[in-house]
Order: structure tokens, then sequence, then C-alpha cells
């Protein structure tokens, strides 16, 4: 059955549909509706009753050029269609699903009756007198039911519904969630992973990939108010991204300005709020098709965050945290672009990089806890329209781990928010015969504690790492080949750094007392190589690293701090401290050769220079490093002929680093923003490599992180 073409006006059960304007009613009330779903509406509604093939419907909405994965976005258009029209697959009202072939509308239409080839089940035969009889009874107990319901209300008034929080994926940490936005409906988030971009059906939990061009690797950044299109940013190359428009219903992305990330749109969807890379961040503000682009905020002192839009859509907020030594700290920032004036709402060193304006003129924003900085919680606050805070903050979730990218649906019930931890761990790697590459890398420690490794047995077998894996301080030993690490010690103090004497028959390790006091004394320990008692070297105070040489040489070094000063000494794995006077530096990372020669220094940061010193006399050369500043660890190799050296900049990206004594870097690891590209300390960060004695390995401290999808509501 058709249905009548000239008329525009088409109507069923208590929805409206107008052809001509493509808008549809539910009972009066406009609901909202994109253009691809609604195109499938009125496909259906041209033939109702009828079996509409998907074919059919393909060449309707698609044209044969289009870029676009068809199963995926006439899914997808279906689901947004039921979602509107309040119904699922499993029980349909309006729209029955013929597998494999296609869908027909069976509802009847214009006040026609349901389609012939549609089974109608006959009206039971009701009895007069049974509803005669049971309307006098209604109506002589609604009087009753009233009373009771008021009474009810006065006695037991509404308790305030509890905040809900839930988790919306449960990616691993191999494949950690690294962008995340929730839609103006408040019934989908966008996700990206390692493995592309999803959309998730939060009801239902149901998934679909959302098709992008070969090598198109992208951030959800934020929903344009329509819901058909994604605001996201395309990362390039190492430190640079662009700014993209991706339709949900197929098609290619559409670029909308380069150098840009960190997009938030606008509540009319007019506009886009930009990051731009600058010596920080700097905030930009252009029309959302990419024209008449201004920067609004950005100096070299500070860092600014992801912006989020006034409910007017006049101002936007960030985060603004500063290393001017005036000034430092991290604030809340409110900016009336077009009136090129900045204001600062409230500040706080414990702020997180991400804010959410909601549309009521509150404002959420992440704290890190006090007593734990990698703890974060969300908070609101009340502001009044001119942007002032009407009333004191209040915390409405709790969590073990840090929070960012806070995005809201239209109403802003709805808050998604990442929320992640990354822990310390082992990673071994076999080094190429040239010392200048890897051969392969895998994932020693397998659980989610903190694993530092530090030194390797003698014969190049197992990795000697410290770990709070058990709820108390320790260190272990692992074999390269096994999953199961074995405790050599542990302890209600600190325990650190287990390192192998230079005749290799013991570990020795720091042991740190939890004191408030920072003048009580920490201790070198030494243990046997195999396990046994632990046997008492020296006591000192401020000790933060140590070293050991290999035989035939038998120095072992020491450092503590005053201040900005190391000073290191030597002393003797059996007897303890020397009466040598010490080496006296500027505080910084340091490595002893294997042949006890020399430690190589990178004194202070940022540096791009690493200096070498001799531990006989004293001696000092400098050995630049050229275009790599913000070098962090350091050690030596095993041959004692370069060096193993790990950078990180303030993006996040990181390297290991081999670097020979005249100054030549090969890169042996690399990693963008954390491996996986994703924001605010997820993925995976390297922090340095320790040699194996025979050279051909590398026990690697990395970071490990894991990020999800969480959702607040009732706030």
């Amino acid at each position: 059955m058709s249905v009548n073409s000239s008329s525009s006006i088409i109507r069923f059960g208590t929805f409206e549909v107008n052809l001509q304007t493509g808008e549809l009613r539910h009972a009066g009330q406009k609901v909202k509706l994109q253009e691809q779903p609604f195109q499938v509406l009125a496909a259906l509604l041209e033939r109702s009753g009828e079996v509409v093939t998907r074919e059919e419907l393909r060449n309707k909405l698609w044209p044969e050029d289009t870029f676009v994965d068809f199963d995926h976005s006439l899914n997808a258009a279906i689901k947004r269609l039921r979602d509107a029209l309040a119904e699922s697959a499993d029980t349909p009202v309006f729209i029955e699903t013929l597998a494999r072939r296609g869908y027909r509308f069976i509802a009847p239409v214009n006040g026609s009756s349901a389609p012939t080839d549609i089974e109608v089940a006959p009206e039971p035969a009701r009895n007069k007198s049974f509803f005669v009889t049971h309307r006098i009874a209604i109506a002589y107990a609604a009087p009753i039911v009233i009373v009771a319901l008021v009474f009810a209300v006065w006695r037991f008034p509404l308790r305030r519904t509890d905040i809900i929080e839930r988790k919306i994926t449960s990616n691993s940490s191999e494949n950690s969630v690294s962008s995340a936005a929730v839609s103006p409906d408040g019934k989908y988030v966008a996700y990206t992973d390692n493995t592309g971009l999803y959309l998730k059906l939060i009801r239902t939990g149901e998934v679909h990939a959302v098709p992008l061009p070969l090598n198109f690797s992208a951030l959800v950044d934020d929903w344009f108010p329509d819901g058909s299109y994604l605001l996201v940013s395309r990362q390039e190359q190492p430190r640079k991204a662009s700014l993209w428009s991706i339709s949900l219903f197929g098609g290619s992305p559409r670029p909308l300005a380069d150098d840009a990330s960190g997009g938030s749109v606008s509540p009319d969807g007019a506009r886009i709020a930009f990051q731009r890379l600058g010596f920080g961040r700097e905030e930009w503000v252009m029309r959302s098709d990419g024209t008449d682009q201004v920067k609004v905020a950005g100096d070299k002192t500070s860092w600014v965050g992801s912006p989020t839009w006034s409910p007017d859509g006049k101002r936007i907020a960030y985060v603004r945290s500063t290393w001017d030594d005036n000034a430092p700290g991290s604030f809340v920032e409110v900016n009336d672009w077009m009136n090129a004036k900045a204001e600062t709402l409230f500040s706080d060193d414990r702020l997180g990089p991400s804010l959410l304006w909601l549309r009521d003129g509150r404002l959420i924003y992440a704290l890190a806890d006090a007593n734990n900085q990698k703890d974060a919680s969300l908070w609101v606050v009340s502001l009044q329209p001119s942007g002032k805070i009407a009333e004191s903050p209040k915390r409405i979730t709790r969590g073990t781990s840090w929070v960012s990218q806070i995005t809201g649906n239209g109403d802003g019930k709805v808050v998604t928010y990442l929320r992640g931890k990354s822990v310390p761990s082992v990673y071994v790697a076999a080094l190429a015969p040239d010392g200048a590459h890897l051969l392969d890398n895998k994932r020693l420690t397998l659980d989610e504690s903190a694993n530092k490794p530090f030194s390797w047995t003698p014969d190049g077998k197992a990795v000697l790492f410290s770990s709070d894996r058990n709820g108390t301080p320790a260190i272990f030993r692992q074999d390269t080949d096994q999953a199961l690490a074995e405790i050599m010690m542990t302890s209600s103090e600190y325990l650190e750094q287990p390192r192998v004497t230079p005749d290799g028959s013991e570990i020795l390790y720091i042991s740190r007392p939890k004191s408030a006091d920072p003048e009580t004394p920490a201790s070198i320990f030494a243990i046997p190589i195999a396990g046994g008692a632990p046997r008492l070297i020296l006591k000192d105070v401020h000790i933060w690293n140590m070293q050991c040489a290999r035989l035939p040489s038998t120095m072992c070094l020491y450092s503590i701090t005053k201040g900005d000063i190391s000073e290191t000494f030597r002393f003797d794995a059996r007897s303890g401290k020397s009466s040598a006077p010490p080496q006296v530096d500027p505080f910084g990372n340091w490595s002893l050769s294997p042949d006890g020669s020399q430690r190589a220094m990178l004194p202070g940061r940022p540096n791009g220079t690493i200096r070498l010193r001799s531990t006989l006399t004293g001696e000092t050369r400098e050995l630049p490093v050229k275009g790599w500043n913000e070098l962090g660890a350091i050690d030596w190799s095993a041959d004692g002929r370069s060096l193993l050296v790990s950078w990180e900049n303030y993006e996040r990206d990181s390297a290991l680093l081999r670097i020979t004594l005249d100054g030549r870097v090969s890169v042996l690891l690399g990693s963008r923003n954390g491996i996986r590209s994703s924001r605010a300390e997820s993925g995976r960060g390297i922090w340095g490599a320790i040699p194996s004695p025979d050279g051909k390995s590398l026990a690697i401290a990395g970071v490990a992180s894991n990020q999800n999808v969480w959702q607040a509501e009732n706030f």
C-alpha cells in the first residue's frame, strides 16, 4: 500500500511527518531527526506495507561515488530512526526488519487500516457489563487513592536521587580509549582506541565502527549540535594535528583547520574554539566552516587546556597553567573573546586539563585529590550569568585515577569523561648487533602495580625491579622467559634501586623510612644474589642514587641531595663509606660507566647536553646532543661505548635514544603522545633502559596506561 505522494503531511500513531519541511513531530512536539534517518523514514512511508530492500535504500540515499561503509551507515540510520520513534527492533511498532532483505513500515498511515499483507489480530469481544461495573468501582476508588498518595508524599517526602557514576567502555591497557564525547541527545558516545573510531549506544551497549579513510588517525573532540557530525582532531605527524568534520552517515571527512586540535563546538554550532600549538598552547576561535580564525589566548609562559563554551556562546573557559616564577599555578580563565577580555574565575594547583560549561550555567572541572595527586574527582560550581561564582563548589564523583576530556549532552544531564591510570612496567627488548635498533619488545610484568627495573642478574637471565604489587614495598627478580616473579626482599620501608655488586655476589638496595622527618637517614643494604638476610652497609640522609661498576673495577657510588646540589660519595660494598671528599655537581640524573672510570650526567632540565666526569680526576667535558632537548634518565651501554637516554617533551612525546660518545643519535624506541596519541597521561611513555651484562637485551622502564569512558548522572 503506497501513501498518496501528493500529500506532504503523513500521520501514523501519535507522529506526524512533513515531507516538505523534513520535520518529524510527536504529539505536536518536534522530534530531532537527522537527514539520513529522515530520508529512510520517507522512503518507507512512500511504500507503506511494502518491503523496501537495503539496495533500494542505498541507491536512494548514497550516490555511487560516495565513500561510505553502506551496511554500517544504513544500520546507524535505522537505529537513529527507531530511537526517534521510541521503538526497538525486537518489538517493532512501526518498522519491521526482514533479515538480509530490507525493511517495511507496518503501522496504519493517515488513518488507514494496517497493511493488508500484515496479519492483524482481531480485537477480543468485551462484556459491556464488565466495563460498567468497573467504571463505577474506579469512580468510587479514585478519591481514596488520591488521599493515600497525598498522605504518602507528606509522610515520606521524595528523596534526592543519588549521583550515578558508571563505566561505559571496558578496554584493556593494550587498547586504551584515547578520546570520547557524548552525543547531544545523550544516547551515544563516540570514542577512539588503537583500532579506530566507534559509536556506542549507551543504553544497550551496542557498538558500531565509524568508517575512516586509510591512514586517517583521529581523536574525537566534540559533536555538532544536530548529532550527525563529529569534530575530530586528525593525528598526522608528531606534534602536528588538524581539525576535521566527519559525518556519521558516510561521505569523506571534511578539513576545517590545520595545526589545530582539541576543538569544542558552540551551542548553536556556528563556531569552534580550539587549541593551536605555540610555545605552550594557544586558544583560537573560528567559524564552523573553518573561516575567520582568531587567536584569543596564549603566551610563552603558560599552557592552556581544551576550551568549553558558555551557554550563550559568547565566552569560552579553559584551564591555564603557568610556570612564570612571579605567579606559578593553575587557574580557570573565562574569555569574552569578542571583546578581547579574559578574567580568572578561580585558581587551584590541583586542576585537571578539562572543563565543561553546562547549559544551566554550572561548570564542571577535575581536581586531583589532596592526598594522592594521581587520583582525581569531578567537581561542579554554579555560575551567575555574568560568569561569577554563585555558590560553593561540590564534589560529584570519587575515583582512584585521573580524569580528562569532560563532555556533556545538550541538556547537561549526562556527562562523560575519561578515567584512567598509568603504572610503570618492565619491558624486555632484544638489541640488534649494531646496537642502533631493537629487534622486538615485550612486556615482562603483566600486573597493574608499579614495577621499576634497575638491573640484571650477572647471568643476564633475570631482571631486578622494585614493586608494590603485594601491598608493601618489595624487590623482585623475574626471569625473562617466566610469567611470575620471585620476591627477594620485602619491608615496611620504601625499597628502591636494586643493583648488583661489582663481583655479582650480592644485591644492593636503598631502604628509605616512612617518616615525616626529611632528615631521617636512609640506608644501603646488601642481600645475597640467591636471597637471604639483609646486611647494613651504610646510612646517610637524602640518598637518591646508587650504582656500581663491574669487575675488574670495584667502584661503587651513591649521591645525596642538598637543595639544588648533589654530593656523590664512593663506598665499598663490604666496608661502607669512603673517607674521600665527594664530587659536587648540580642536581641531575647520572650513571656510572661499566669500568667505573666516569659518570655521565644530565645536570638540570631542560637539557640537551650530557656532561662526562672522571671519577678519579674530576675533569669534565660536555657532549652536546643536537636536536634533543629535555633529556631524562641516562644509563651506559654494556660495552661503555654509548649511552641509553630517555627523552620526553611537554607534549608527552617520548623516546629511547642511543647516543654515542661523539654525539650521534639513534632512536631505539619512539612514542608519540604516549604511543597511543591519547590525552592526559594515557598511552605508554618511556622512562629509561638498563642493558643486560652481555649487551644483547634491554630492560625498559615504560608507563602502561588504561583509560576508559565513564558517565555521571543526577548531579
